[in-house]
């Protein structure tokens, strides 16, 4: 389908060329120095500002005056400077440019407290030096594509600026980073030296023709035309070897690749997703006005793919009811209707915000927002998410909840939000009542186990008991801790154990740490410890109800008239 659409899209670029995808480019933020033939420099801030539609205004020089007239052309040197990715860097990830003629850095490279994070200035002299010599690029096919360049390389002109544009930078680039900083400008500074648009254009294609393929070995030519393996919604490495056209790898071990395609092809494509990144989506559609693919399209398209979906479910028929079973305080119980609600409050509790805008995205990267666990559970769970609330097919969403519900409570709580974690758990109990699980009487739960603590006349323990009291015993015991910080640390390893056994000895060695704080007449406590130790069950860990033990309302703590 994707490359039905570049034959439209192609008719429409041979008329505009890149001015199409220009005209709604996308600065990003940052420091932009433009240095003069002269030695003069310029220097502009651009801040994206949602509330200004034309995102031209938001260029400013450092007096806070509006550069309107200079976006046009940064926008042009920006694009034709910009790497395809952080994988297809040109010479170093830490540096995004692609050619001499300008120069991308963090602002971070130079002021990190991370030493990993920090640009060493040879770094930067082996950069440009890259330009000049290309003998990183060992590959057949790299030194093929190369020899097309040469009357460039041999220009002694462009390696005398190459050193000269690299001695300024050298000179100047703290001055950049202080003035990043006393402006505000946390991002990038962004350096361009003064140059003809069309030799920023040259120097960008002989990035693309080494780059544009997502691996190059791959590449073959066949007569005058190089083919190879589109990086574009393709992708072919050890990780996934199953992408692989295994067959025609009998024959050719190049023909490993799944899908190859001419290099003037693969270039247009990239134009083309260019362009539909910087579209102003809200205002367009596949047959507006507007939009290039117009109705006439539809007449010569062809179906190469399709999937089923059910009857449209907006609406829950009789509401979906969200109860407060842990009893967090000033929250009450709720109703919700739409399939929309659902989806929020399943993004906000249960992944932590990050589920919505990774739906489509395969290739999550581990931070701050994201940790190694929520990472595994967004691969493994996300596409259930997408077919229930974008293709109202429910089959795979309550068997994930029920498998791995528990696993974003635990998540919450390594993370210590304990707030979040019993969210968490109120909507995975709600959603199981809604399939007609039986959820545990909390209330009932704690009057019977109260009773059973208040009398010496000791009864057994039911195996649902028994695990609510432990995580009830747990908390309390790890309230007692004098440290500043109670962090999750502390409750990692109950959230490990996965049978009685484990569980045990875990509450006896986390009592002993904390005996000294528990006085000798608490005599509730003594007695759960020892139905506890008495507990002669050998099951597997009852995740359910050590959780809710661990989040509902801690009966150690409860006053005579709350029980």
């Amino acid at each position: 389908m994707i490359y039905d659409l570049l034959e439209k899209f192609n008719k429409v670029y041979e008329e505009k060329g890149d001015k199409l995808i220009l005209d709604n480019y996308q600065l990003k933020d940052g420091l932009y120095v433009i240095i003069k033939d002269n030695g003069d420099f310029e220097y502009y801030i651009y801040q994206q500002d949602k509330k200004i539609e034309d995102k031209t205004l938001c260029l400013k020089d450092l007096d806070k005056n509006s550069k309107k007239e200079k976006y046009d052309e940064l926008a042009q040197k920006d694009y034709y400077s910009s790497y395809l990715n952080s994988n297809k860097s040109f010479f170093d990830k830490k540096i995004h440019n692609v050619n001499y003629l300008s120069f991308f850095v963090k602002v971070e490279s130079f002021i990190s407290k991370d030493e990993k994070k920090l640009l060493d200035f040879d770094v930067i002299k082996k950069h440009f030096e890259s330009f000049i010599d290309f003998s990183k690029f060992r590959k057949k096919e790299e030194k093929e594509i190369l020899k097309n360049y040469t009357n460039i390389f041999e220009d002694d002109k462009r390696k005398n600026r190459i050193v000269e544009n690299y001695k300024v930078v050298i000179e100047n680039i703290k001055n950049f980073v202080a003035i990043a900083q006393k402006n505000g400008v946390s991002n990038y500074i962004k350096i361009f030296f003064e140059a003809p648009i069309e030799k920023y254009k040259q120097e960008s294609d002989i990035y693309y023709a080494l780059k544009i393929f997502n691996d190059i070995s791959y590449s073959v030519k066949i007569d005058d035309s190089v083919f190879g393996l589109s990086d574009l919604n393709m992708g072919l490495n050890s990780k996934k070897p199953f992408l692989e056209h295994k067959t025609r790898a009998l024959v050719n071990k190049k023909a490993v690749a799944p899908f190859m395609i001419e290099q003037g092809d693969v270039l247009n494509a990239k134009k083309f997703f260019d362009w539909l990144k910087y579209q102003h989506y809200q205002n367009k559609y596949p047959n507006g006005k507007q939009f290039f693919i117009n109705r006439d399209f539809k007449e010569k398209s062809l179906i190469t793919d399709y999937d089923y979906l059910p009857t449209r479910i907006e609406k829950f028929k009789k509401g979906l009811p969200i109860f407060n079973y842990l009893q967090i305080k000033d929250k009450e119980d709720f109703k919700i209707d739409y399939l929309s609600q659902l989806e929020d409050l399943v993004d906000e509790f249960f992944y932590n915000k990050q589920l919505k805008h990774n739906y489509f995205n395969d290739d999550i990267k581990v931070s701050q927002y994201v940790s190694k666990k929520l990472q595994q559970l967004l691969f493994e769970t996300k596409y259930a998410m997408v077919n229930f609330f974008k293709k109202f097919n429910d089959k795979e969403f309550y068997q994930i909840i029920n498998k791995y519900g528990k696993e974003f409570v635990k998540e919450h709580l390594r993370w210590n939000r304990e707030y979040k974690a019993k969210e968490c758990m109120n909507l995975l109990l709600s959603l199981l009542n809604y399939k007609g699980r039986e959820i545990m009487d909390i209330k009932n739960m704690q009057e019977r186990i109260n009773k059973k603590l208040e009398t010496s006349n000791y009864e057994n323990l039911s195996s649902q008991e028994f695990f609510y009291l432990c995580g009830q015993v747990s908390k309390f015991l790890l309230s007692k801790s004098k440290a500043g910080k109670k962090d999750a640390d502390m409750l990692e390893p109950f959230l490990r154990v996965k049978n009685v056994k484990k569980l045990k000895d875990e509450i006896k060695f986390t009592y002993f740490k904390y005996k000294h704080e528990i006085g000798l007449n608490h005599i509730k406590f003594n007695n759960a410890m020892s139905l506890i130790a008495a507990y002669e069950g050998e099951e597997v860990l009852d995740n359910d109800s050590f959780l809710i033990g661990l989040l509902s309302q801690n009966i150690f703590y409860m006053k005579k008239e709350e029980k």
